[in-house]
């Protein structure tokens, strides 16, 4: 059976070196081996880092060893939030390096483009370099940019691009802007809480905001079985349409755009109970496969999915034959 990993990560070299130079946040520094997303959060990368650089022959191999044909390549977060001229420079660095691999391994990685949102002419243009000259099949953007986040109708165009070029977009988590979840560490403000809560702000946002009313072939996909919404989506329906709110614009209810433009990966989220949900509410057509590597270990999520009950015709949906009906994808 095919299997297309749809999250996996990486950083090319040319971003750690320039938050290695930098003054404030975000920066790198390789005595602690520390990366400090902002005041108070800080990350510990003696591990992580190197597995992130490495994207040759220990990943390859892992891959093979656990019956993974091809991963969707993807910068980790960062790049997007620098000031524009240090953002175009490596965003267009890490595109150049991935294209490099994917050159190097044609049949196990497909491409993910980053962008330096923050100049939408720019990102545009890079997203079409990406797609054309490199053949990328996504835009892998991120919650929020900081003081932003791509609900706003500044990176409307970036959307339409994407939709223009025929590929999906991948809306992973950042560290929430405001400084809600600060004040325990990156693990309360990351994965443990803080990832969830903006990138479920950030899709409701998209989806009040008439996005996808504007954009009807706009494919957008979540990581971590949709972020918590499936286990929501039933309130949201019944309570976005409460009272009349001239702010939403969307035409359906939230559930609609989840059947229709929006799929979750299985990526970092390995609770059968989650999973039972995600399936009951979305059904097996909306969940691909995502390993969160390095971020989670690939052989514990493979082990999780291979004892979730599922029928083999399930389980091709779910590791591939989505990603070919949905998507466009096929290897």
């Amino acid at each position: 059976m095919k299997k297309i990993d749809f999250e996996n990560h990486f950083y090319d070299k040319s971003f750690i070196d320039v938050l290695t130079k930098r003054q404030q946040p975000p920066l790198y520094d390789p005595t602690t081996q520390v990366l400090t997303w902002s005041e108070g959060i800080t990350m510990p990368q003696n591990v992580l880092l190197p597995q992130l650089l490495e994207v040759a022959e220990k990943r390859s191999m892992l891959m093979k060893e656990h019956g993974i044909d091809m991963a969707v390549l993807s910068s980790s977060p960062g790049l997007e939030q620098l000031e524009i001229e240090d953002s175009i420079f490596l965003c267009q660095k890490a595109n150049d390096t991935l294209a490099e691999i994917i050159k190097k391994y044609p049949t196990q990685y497909l491409g993910s483009a980053v962008l330096p949102v923050k100049d939408p002419v720019a990102a545009c243009n890079e997203l079409e370099r990406c797609v054309k000259e490199y053949g990328f099949v996504c835009w892998h953007t991120h919650s929020n940019y900081g003081e932003t986040s791509p609900d706003e109708e500044l990176y409307r165009p970036i959307f339409r691009k994407a939709v223009e070029l025929g590929v999906y977009v991948y809306l992973h988590p950042q560290l929430p802007n405001g400084g809600r979840t600060d004040g325990y560490g990156f693990t309360v403000a990351g994965p443990g809480l803080g990832f969830t809560l903006d990138t479920m702000v950030t899709i409701t946002k998209m989806i009040v905001s008439g996005l996808f009313d504007e954009l009807p072939d706009l494919k957008v996909v979540l990581g971590h079985l949709g972020e918590g919404i499936p286990f929501l989506l039933e309130r949201m329906d019944n309570r976005l349409n409460f009272l009349p709110n001239p702010q939403i614009k969307c035409k359906e209810e939230a559930s609609y755009y989840f059947k229709n433009n929006i799929m979750v990966t299985t990526s970092g989220n390995m609770c059968k109970e989650a999973f039972a949900c995600t399936k009951n509410v979305l059904g097996i057509d909306s969940i691909l496969f995502g390993s969160d590597y390095p971020y989670e270990s690939l052989p514990d999520m493979m082990e999780f999915l291979a004892n979730v009950p599922l029928t083999d015709v399930e389980k091709e949906k779910l590791y591939y034959q989505n990603a070919v009906d949905k998507l466009g994808i096929n290897i």
